[in-house]
């Protein structure tokens, strides 16, 4: 098994409008990773994530997405106007 040393790709933070969306390219190193990356977001009657790093933005709040590969993990704080 291969695992995940490093996340890249994942922004600090982010403000989007309702009803737009972005996508979090995130990147595991080394490419021949085992382990996959997962989204999550902590309110997703604020913003959702899909399985590809799509974040839509769908009513005023924040929401902080977890971006997650293995053991190493960071978060984009997303704000919603």
């Amino acid at each position: 098994l291969i695992k995940t040393t490093k996340l890249t790709g994942v922004p600090k933070t982010k403000i989007l409008s309702r009803g737009k969306t972005f996508t979090i390219k995130a990147t595991a190193s080394p490419k021949n990773t085992d382990e996959k990356i997962t989204y999550k977001s902590s309110n997703t009657k604020i913003a959702t994530v899909t399985s590809k790093g799509v974040v839509k933005g769908l009513r005023k709040g924040k929401a902080t997405i977890t971006v997650q590969s293995g053991s190493k993990k960071m978060s984009c704080k997303v704000t919603v106007k």
